[in-house]
């Protein structure tokens, strides 16, 4: 069911074909959205601040209900493995000498992200994204994510040239984590039905693989993360990710495809999850595939013939499975609805006398239950 259809002017598309290949389109607006948590709330839907991932001003923020003021959640983020490297090649910078002369430990420099996407809430109140830069997707964590203090709708207005936001603080950077780093672009992320399992939907130049990785109180001590550059967990791991499902490019047959590693191509989720743990994912253009929660077998399909590339996937409350192209709204009614994540595991309120170290033990105390 076509439920919206828009239409786009000539006169809007003023660049050549061959202007918009050798060009990137502007990083302007919001790529993704999400309603924050609230505790005890009725459902997860009722929260009154919205979540907005900024691609101009390279941001994730949170929109008070109350007071229209955007409070900056996301700023800085670790920088994922060998970005130092690729910087000084980028840059031309052959600092390998000075690196040998000194045995120094130091912690590397957070970085701005780049084109924050895909806000997922865990039932604990953590807040997960992704972030693509320089070919690399990662996966963040923003630890306990509710309890970020709101600021005022004056502040609002100057924290538009703020280089970190309200949490980060130079001396204790320690609020946001990474979670998984990949080779290709990361396209989409779901939780699992019982919300110990990250699904992540990552693209390459030559097919589409979901990795699945194990949330858990380990990852609360743990430095780095699962890193998927290959197909295997990384030794030495207790969990890592690994392969859930992989399909290469070949098998859309007719319903062409065509990749680009640049990530602002990439806006909305390509995943979701319904209430029983099935896997719905855009693998060709105009095609779903439902994974079985098991063993992410394909138990289905759906297809949409003529239809322009599905963009998004997403359940609504109303029981229909939801889907975006660029210039349509469409609805399928399911059976299944989605996953409803729950109000009462949000992590309370810390005190104001609350410890760093009563900080990292309630965090502890939370995951193991």
């Amino acid at each position: 069911e076509n439920i919206f259809s828009g239409s786009v002017s000539s006169s809007s598309c003023s660049k050549t074909a061959s202007e918009q290949k050798t060009s990137s389109p502007p990083l302007l607006g919001s790529a993704s959205l999400a309603v924050e948590l609230t505790r005890d709330a009725e459902r997860s839907s009722i929260g009154k601040n919205i979540i907005v991932a900024e691609w101009g001003e390279k941001r994730i923020v949170r929109v008070e209900g109350e007071t229209g003021a955007r409070t900056p959640l996301v700023v800085l983020v670790p920088p994922p493995a060998h970005h130092e490297k690729i910087e000084m090649e980028s840059q031309g910078q052959e600092k390998e000498e000075a690196s040998h002369e000194s045995e120094e430990v130091s912690v590397p420099e957070w970085v701005r992200v780049q084109r924050p996407n895909h806000l997922t809430y865990t039932p604990f109140g953590d807040l997960l994204f992704s972030d693509n830069r320089d070919n690399v997707g990662v996966v963040y964590r923003l630890k306990e994510a509710v309890h970020v203090q709101p600021i005022s709708a004056e502040q609002s207005r100057d924290a538009h040239g703020w280089e970190r936001s309200t949490m980060e603080d130079q001396a204790d950077q320690n609020n946001v984590d990474i979670l998984f780093q990949t080779d290709g672009v990361i396209e989409g992320l779901a939780l699992g039905s019982d919300y110990s399992m990250l699904y992540i939907l990552v693209a390459s130049p030559v097919g589409k693989t979901v990795y699945r990785l194990p949330l858990d109180s380990d990852d609360d001590e743990d430095d780095g993360s699962g890193d998927a550059t290959s197909n295997e967990p990384n030794e030495g791991e207790k969990e890592s990710a690994s392969v859930f499902y992989s399909m290469p490019f070949e098998d859309c047959e007719e319903d062409h495809i065509d990749y680009n590693s640049n990530a602002s191509l990439s806006v909305g989720s390509k995943l979701s999850v319904d209430a029983q743990g099935t896997l719905y994912m855009i693998t060709c253009p105009s095609t779903v595939t439902l994974l079985s929660r098991e063993h992410g077998r394909v138990i289905g399909t759906l297809t949409s013939q003529g239809s322009k590339s599905f963009t998004s996937i997403g359940f609504g409350e109303d029981g229909y499975l939801y889907l975006t192209s660029p210039n349509e709204l469409r609805r399928v009614k399911t059976r299944i609805g989605g996953m409803a994540v729950p109000t009462n595991l949000v992590v309370p309120q810390p005190s104001k006398l609350a410890t760093t170290g009563g900080d990292e033990q309630r965090r502890q105390k939370r995951d193991k239950n």
